[in-house]
């Protein structure tokens, strides 16, 4: 196994301090989805120095930053999301928002700093080619990588390969994570519509009643996962709103169903989409009632290409030891960087934030606020990964 490009000590104590105050910064001025403007604006300027060029992209809410190389050679891109949660942020965090109901709740400032240590680290490095750091608005709404690739990102600048990544808290501080094929779920959401007919509640009998129809194939649906779906690969469905009714003694004509099913293998996918079908019309016809089912085809998996996985792998067990590095089960929750991954081969990594079981706050609460003592090691992991791509190390996928 290779020796690392960089000594994550020394780079530790390069690395820290600027991209603490970096972090804190973009911590303390989230911005929701489709607002990143005021990011890019800082972004830009931590990167207005040579040897960094900032490329023009024709999304305002984005930034690329090239990293030339010396002589022809690959182009690895980085990629980061920026985008924020609507949440309100715990008053007791160490750094805290100064933008009301809004926080980085899901730790996209810290893998924006990530990719900016990441950038410094590569700036001092040698290596033919190119890097290009992406960041990359809208990922919470789905929308961000869509929006990147309307607009021609990749025949502006194409690319060999695509790195991404996101912290972990349910992984032990300092580990990393990566696996070949699935990492993300597939996303899909359903909207269903129970047809009935209404009346008084007093005379159920000269009624269809839509809200017992909808109750019965609420649970109906939880055999879609349990019966459908192979054990050994994740499969989640959640009812997650209900509406229907607006008086205690009226039965109504509709009641509204919406929920998610996220799948983890193509057929599965296709597979469990049909059941459902099957499952909720019938279940419906069996209540006397009809059933109107939209789905909103989300997400594909997200993929990681075997080969450049192994080169990820390899050099993140170069720098942190093999130990820590594994490969966690694959997430249920959707990432667009899945889109990334159709057009170019990719790996997403994990980042290990976890803390004691007494401290442990999961993404998207109002107390999750990762270590600033975890910038470096995401920085080197990610100038590790790049620099291997871009120096051709095939034979570690040996």
């Amino acid at each position: 196994m290779k020796r690392p490009f960089f000594s994550l000590q020394e780079a530790a104590q390069r690395l820290r301090e600027p991209l603490t105050a970096l972090r804190h910064e973009l911590h303390e001025h989230p911005e929701l989805s489709g607002r990143e403007f005021e990011t890019v604006r800082r972004l830009r300027a931590f990167f207005d120095r040579p040897p960094f060029e900032v490329l023009p992209l024709p999304v305002d809410n984005a930034l690329a930053v090239r990293i030339p190389g010396k002589g022809p050679g690959k182009r690895v891109a980085i990629r980061a999301d920026m985008d924020a949660l609507p949440v309100s942020e715990w008053a007791e965090n160490p750094v805290r928002s100064q933008t009301a109901g809004v926080m980085h709740a899901c730790g996209h400032d810290m893998h924006m700093s990530f990719v900016c240590g990441a950038g410094l680290l590569l700036s001092q490095a040698q290596f033919p080619g190119e890097a290009l750091l992406l960041f990359q608005p809208a990922e919470e709404i789905g929308e961000g990588a869509q929006a990147l690739l309307d607009a021609g990102l990749f025949e502006r600048y194409p690319v060999d390969h695509i790195l991404g990544g996101h912290v972990k808290p349910e992984l032990a501080a300092g580990k990393i994570s990566v696996r070949t094929g699935p990492v993300m779920a597939a996303l899909d959401g359903f909207c269903i519509e129970v047809e009935g007919k209404g009346g008084h509640g007093a005379c159920p009998h000269t009624c269809r009643d839509p809200i017992v129809a909808a109750s019965a194939i609420v649970l109906a649906l939880q055999t879609v996962a349990s019966r459908t779906s192979d054990p050994d690969k994740a499969c989640v469905l959640s009812v997650c709103r209900i509406q229907g009714g607006e008086a205690d003694n009226v039965i109504p004509d509709r009641v509204v169903l919406d929920g998610t099913i996220r799948t983890v293998d193509g057929d599965q996918r296709t597979a469990c989409l049909d059941r459902l079908h099957a499952v909720v019309e019938n279940t419906a016809a069996a209540m006397g009632c009809k059933a109107h089912i939209r789905l909103q085809r989300g997400m594909p998996l997200v993929m990681n290409d075997p080969k450049t996985a192994r080169i990820c792998r390899a050099r993140a067990e170069a720098l942190l030891g093999a130990e820590q590095v594994t490969a966690l089960p694959v997430d249920t929750i959707a990432e667009d960087f899945a889109l990334y991954a159709q057009r170019v081969p990719g790996c997403y990594m994990g980042i290990g934030t976890g803390t004691p079981k007494a401290e442990f706050h999961p993404l998207h609460s109002d107390r999750f606020f990762p270590a600033d003592d975890l910038l470096p090691l995401g920085a080197t992991v990610f100038a590790e990964a790049a620099l291997a791509l871009l120096n051709g190390d095939e034979e570690e996928t040996a």
